[in-house]
């Protein structure tokens, strides 16, 4: 068997097996001043092909793990390194019962004929070191799993061999936080986990206990499970769980693209949303049918998706990296009513919004059924009239890539500092400040919710917390008994009002004009009125996991890429564009009458009829007057590369 072979295992045998005084590893430091960076051991492994034991060198450095195999034959040496990023994790102990992803291959000792391949397990005093890994393959672009075994053996006591087995997973471990890895296995908290058990065809739960819940044990990571039992439970659970940031090192969702959609909006609802999205970063697991953001994620981190999308998708959450991602926010103004919400895909009007929505009573024939309604509606081809306006890009007052990294960069103000208020011009955004206790103010107790004085009252730049739709208003009553107004020279109707100002200066309020408002030309916007047989908007790489939208989006690269169909189109130009979905190729190279791609950093979409269809992140909205800008960087989502 050669060193460099992708088996899934390998079991070896330390210094020929034979019992030994307790030895020192070989490190760049010693053992009593703290954990080695480098350690160094002989171990030889069972050939029973040719009835020999092969030497193996195995050095672990923090590149990661090397095995170096030395033969008799013309000494011919041949070299694997395990790299650290590729280790999820380690294991020490006796050896598992249990045959761990496969089974164990006993060694017998060369040196002694005849011994029992499998001694008993109490007279083997053995200590055991697994090392998992999953191994990153080019040509095809793939993870291999890999399980070394390391079986030490060089005393008689197994105190002392487990000692040396401890210092090798500990040193393992030391590395892995010295290549900016911060896993949810060294941070302390659980990693707080939400499962739809509805997706994935109603196997949620399976998939999770099959695909996901092993890897999580083999990377020592703790979590706490949530299973939804009911549309907006994420939503909720996030919005008024008091101790997530205290008790969560981040959120995974395993699911489909909606529960991402309701943990967004969730954290968003949040006093503390700034301080969240910062702190708690966002990992998705592809178990439902709509999985754009994990197919986007993989492509950006330049993983492979297929054929194990759960796994590969799994080991992306527990490197302990994340990358900045935008954010776009959604006002929605049908009727007399007004919305706000955070989407992180798309926002759609027309042909692929119809297709998407129409097809559901199709679901049970599965994937299909999104081809044959793309023929129905190519076949009764509609288009819609209205007014299209964004704003250009190149018009923005900071570059997109410079504002992502900037709200990354944006160091977190402690409890006990007081925090400026927010500009209203979407380049940074702020929590709302705690309280503290000053002359002329409350003392440090919490506003409550209350009913505003001036609910009625429509205001432009409104906020999800005046909509509607959520449970939370925008507007504080004054909390404690009404005998401490006497500190304040203000009545009590005026302090309820200074609360709503400064409230209204925190929350992330849009920097564009709301719906009602005119759009400027002068601050770069540009309006096309006609028909149109679909308008798009996406911000990430893929809308589902075989729909390359965008290929020159990146997660935070502070652009929306807006592609506008006008009506006019051939039927057989959009049956190219249909078909060329999956490789990204469908956009028009140059100039094209019916057909473009406009990267902005907000538009509007005006219907001048009443009846359609209007998605955003792949799930139905109310059909009306729909407006969108982009928040650079507000989120963090789950990489393994961390840029």
């Amino acid at each position: 068997m050669t060193a460099n072979t992708t088996t899934s295992e390998e079991n070896l045998l330390r210094s020929g097996g034979q019992p030994q005084e307790p030895s020192t590893p070989t490190s760049d430091a010693e053992v009593g001043g703290g954990t080695p960076n480098e350690l160094s051991e002989i171990f030889f492994v069972d050939n029973s092909r040719r009835k020999q034991s092969i030497k193996i060198q195995v050095k672990l450095c923090p590149e990661g793990v090397y095995l170096r195999r030395e033969t008799d034959e013309d000494d011919h040496i041949n070299e694997q390194l395990i790299r650290i990023d590729d280790i999820i994790g380690s294991r020490y102990g006796p050896r598992l019962k249990k045959r761990a992803r496969g089974g164990l291959n006993s060694c017998r000792n060369p040196n002694v004929p005849g011994q029992e391949a499998a001694p008993e397990p109490d007279s083997d005093n053995s200590a055991y070191l697994y090392i998992y890994a999953y191994l990153k393959k080019e040509k095809p672009l793939r993870r291999v799993q890999t399980l070394r075994i390391l079986r030490f053996r060089s005393s008689n006591d197994y105190g002392v061999n487990l000692q040396t087995a401890e210092l090798w997973h500990l040193t393992i471990r030391k590395h892995k936080r010295g290549n900016g890895s911060s896993s949810p296995a060294e941070c302390g908290k659980p990693l707080l986990i939400l499962l739809n058990p509805k997706s994935g065809s109603g196997k949620g739960r399976e998939l999770f206990q099959k695909q996901v819940a092993p890897l999580l044990t083999e990377a020592e990571v703790q979590y706490d499970l949530q299973i939804t039992t009911h549309p907006q439970f994420a939503k909720e659970f996030v919005r008024t769980r008091r101790d997530l940031l205290e008790r969560y090192s981040g959120i995974v969702v395993a699911s489909g693209d909606g529960l991402f959609y309701e943990v967004l909006n969730g954290l968003m609802e949040r006093m503390d949303w700034h301080r969240a999205c910062r702190q708690l970063p966002l990992g998705i697991i592809p178990c439902g049918s709509g999985n754009g953001l994990a197919k986007s994620v993989a492509h950006h981190c330049n993983e492979p998706y297929e054929p194990k999308p759960i796994l590969h998708a799994t080991l992306t959450c527990m490197a302990g990296k994340s990358t900045p991602m935008d954010v776009v926010r959604v006002e929605l103004a049908p009727g007399d009513k007004h919305f706000v919400m955070y989407s992180f895909l798309s926002v759609g009007w027309g042909l692929i919004a119809d297709i998407d929505i129409e097809s559901e009573r199709l679901r049970s024939i599965g994937a299909q059924r999104f081809t044959l309604w793309a023929i129905k509606r190519l076949i009764g081809l509609r288009s819609y009239k209205g007014r299209v306006s964004y704003q250009l890009a190149k018009d923005r007052k900071e570059p997109p890539v410079e504002a992502a990294r900037e709200a990354r960069e944006v160091p977190v103000e402690s409890d006990q500092q007081k925090r400026p208020s927010l500009p209203l011009n979407g380049g940074e955004f702020q929590d709302l400040p705690e309280e503290e206790e000053e002359e002329g103010s409350l003392d440090g107790e919490q506003f409550a919710d209350a009913i505003s004085l001036d609910r009625s009252v429509y205001r432009q730049h409104a906020d999800s917390w005046h909509s509607a739709m959520s449970r939370r208003t925008a507007y504080y009553s004054v909390g404690g008994p009404s005998m401490r107004s006497n500190r304040s020279r203000m009545s009590i109707s005026q302090r309820i009002e200074a609360a709503n100002a400064e409230f209204a200066e925190k929350v992330p309020t849009g920097s564009i004009p709301g719906l009602q408002m005119p759009l400027p030309s002068s601050e770069g916007w540009i309006c096309e009125d006609g028909d149109f047989v679909m308008v798009h908007a996406a911000y990430t790489t893929h809308l589902s996991s075989d729909v390359f939208f965008a290929p020159d989006s990146r997660l935070d690269d502070g652009l929306i890429y807006l592609v506008i169909i006008r009506s006019g189109v051939s039927r057989h130009q959009l049956l190219n564009f249909m078909l060329s979905l999956n490789t990204g190729t469908h956009l028009p190279i140059g100039e094209d009458p019916y057909i473009k791609v406009v990267p902005c950093r907000a538009f509007r979409i005006e219907p001048s009829s009443t009846d359609g269809i209007l998605v955003v992140d792949g799930e139905r909205v109310e059909y009306g007057p729909i407006q969108a800008e982009v928040m650079p960087g507000l989120i963090n989502v789950m990489t393994t590369s961390g840029q």
